[in-house]
C-alpha cells in the first residue's frame, strides 16, 4: 500500500477520533478529551496522520513534557494515542509515524522519547532501537470491601505551586501548577484532587473492560496514607476496584489499606534523542496519570 505521512491539522480531527474509537471503543478519547489532551498541553504536541487513497489510515502523536532527567530539567516526549486502520496494518505505518515524531522531537531539543508499550507495540519499538527499562506492577484494592476509611484531607480546586511538587523524586514529569491544573483540574475526565500536609493526590474514574473502576492517578507525599484514605472515601458507589502504582518505598502504606499486587504491569521503554537515556529502573518514578490511558 502506498501512503504518505502528513502533519496533523484540525481537518483530520474526526478521522483521528474515528480510528481511536475503532481501536479502543469505550476506552478511546472523547472529542472533548481529544481537544484537551492535544490542544491545551502547556508544552505542546506532535501529531501526524498517514493517508492512502485519500483516506486517513494511520494516526500517532507525541506529547511533550518538562521532565527532570538525571538532575536537570529537559524536554521529553511520550509516544501516545497511535493506531492504524485495519485495512492498512502490516504496512509499516506506525514505525514511519514514530520515526517522523522522533526526528521532530529531537529537532526541538527533546532529550528522550518514552512510552508505556502495549503488547502489539513492544516489538515495534524494539525494532526501532528502543530500550526496555522495567515493568511497573499495578496494585488494586477491591470495592466494595473493607469499610471505606475516613480522611482529613482537603479538596483542591486549583493548584497554585509555582515550583515542582515532586522535586525530591528521581527522573519524573515536572509537577508545577501549570502542569497539574492542565492534567487534572481542567480535564474533562472529572478527576478529584486532595491535599494534606506535605502532599496531594488525584482520584480518577473510568470503565475498564466494561467495569467501573477508580484509580489513584497521582500522589506526591512522603507519607501518603491520609491522601490514599481520601481517594478511597471518594470512590464512586458501584466502583469495582481502585488501581494504583505505588512507589517502591510506599507499598506497605498501600497494603495496610487493602491494596494488593495484580498480574498487570506497565511496560516502560525509552529511546535516546538529543540526550542520554538512563536505563536504571530505580532512576524513574511514575504514576498512573503519567500514562495516556488512565
Amino acid at each position: 500500500m502506498a501512503y504518505r505521512l502528513e502533519s496533523y491539522t484540525p481537518a483530520e480531527r474526526e478521522e483521528y477520533l474515528r480510528l481511536l474509537s475503532e481501536a479502543w471503543d469505550e476506552a478511546a478519547l472523547t472529542g472533548d478529551e481529544f481537544d484537551w489532551w492535544f490542544t491545551r498541553n502547556p508544552v505542546g504536541s506532535l501529531m501526524s496522520v498517514a493517508r492512502a487513497n485519500g483516506r486517513v489510515v494511520g494516526v500517532a502523536s507525541h506529547s511533550l513534557y518538562r521532565m527532570v532527567l538525571d538532575g536537570s530539567e529537559r524536554l521529553a516526549a511520550f509516544s501516545v494515542h497511535a493506531t492504524t486502520d485495519v485495512s492498512a496494518r502490516g504496512q509499516g505505518i506506525f514505525p514511519a509515524l514514530e520515526r517522523k515524531h522522533e526526528e521532530e522531537a529531537r529537532s526541538r531539543g527533546a532529550a528522550v522519547v518514552l512510552a508505556f508499550a502495549s503488547k502489539p507495540t513492544n516489538p515495534i519499538f524494539r525494532s526501532l532501537g528502543w530500550t526496555p527499562i522495567t515493568r511497573l506492577r499495578l496494585w488494586a484494592r477491591p470495592l466494595p470491601g473493607r469499610l471505606r476509611p475516613r480522611s482529613s484531607a482537603d479538596r483542591v480546586e486549583r493548584f497554585t505551586a509555582e515550583t515542582d511538587e515532586a522535586v525530591a523524586w528521581p527522573n519524573h514529569i515536572v509537577r508545577d501548577a501549570r502542569y497539574l491544573n492542565w492534567r487534572y483540574v481542567d480535564s474533562p475526565k472529572g478527576y478529584e484532587c486532595f491535599r494534606s500536609a506535605g502532599g496531594y493526590a488525584v482520584l480518577g474514574h473510568k470503565r475498564q473492560r466494561g467495569q467501573p473502576i477508580a484509580l489513584i492517578a497521582d500522589v506526591v507525599a512522603d507519607e501518603p496514607r491520609v491522601l490514599l484514605q481520601a481517594c478511597l472515601a471518594a470512590a464512586r458507589r458501584g466502583t469495582r476496584a481502585v488501581f494504583a502504582l505505588p512507589a517502591a518505598g510506599q507499598t506497605l502504606d498501600y497494603a495496610r489499606l487493602g491494596f494488593v499486587p495484580t498480574n498487570r504491569s506497565l511496560d516502560f521503554m525509552g529511546y535516546e534523542l538529543a540526550g542520554s537515556l538512563n536505563r536504571d529502573p530505580a532512576a524513574w518514578r511514575f504514576t498512573l496519570g503519567d500514562t495516556d490511558f488512565f
